[in-house]
């Protein structure tokens, strides 16, 4: 479940390759900057609306889950699920983790086709995170949204 975090992850100046504008997004680099302080000032402000559980489900709680989806979606949809693309490797696309996970369980796909910003390519892949980019990009806040070919 959790045992990938073991292997040597993608050096620092890979990850830019494949996210060039997030990584170039001042927004993004200062929220990556300043995580920590960023969690301390939430977890004060959480303390004042709500006292110790309001700290503990809106700091260590809210990271657990998070952290556990991200693992969730690597150990499932490796393991369950149909592929549809020759993807050279083990993803598999796994309708209850995608519900779970807004839509990454449509795994196979995005290893197909991983600059797409949709990953549930059939009528019926449900994918909230595509929905919600959609909605985004109606409003104008997401632009030069890139999409698998249909």
């Amino acid at each position: 479940h959790m045992g990938w975090m073991l292997y040597k992850l993608p050096c620092r100046e890979e990850i830019p390759r494949y996210t060039k504008d997030i990584g170039n997004d001042p927004v993004y680099k200062f929220l990556n900057v300043y995580f920590i302080p960023i969690q301390v000032l939430l977890g004060v402000l959480l303390y004042f609306l709500g006292g110790w559980p309001f700290v503990v489900w809106g700091i260590f709680v809210r990271i657990v889950v998070v952290f556990h989806c991200t693992w969730f979606v690597n150990s499932a949809t490796h393991k369950f699920g149909y592929s549809t693309h020759e993807s050279g490797d083990l993803s598999t696309n796994c309708w209850w983790v995608a519900l779970v996970t807004y839509g990454e369980g449509w795994h196979n796909n995005h290893h197909a086709f991983q600059y797409s910003a949709r990953h549930g390519l059939q009528w019926w892949e449900i994918d909230l995170t595509w929905m919600t980019i959609r909605l985004l990009q109606i409003f104008g806040l997401a632009t030069d949204i890139k999409l698998a070919p249909k």
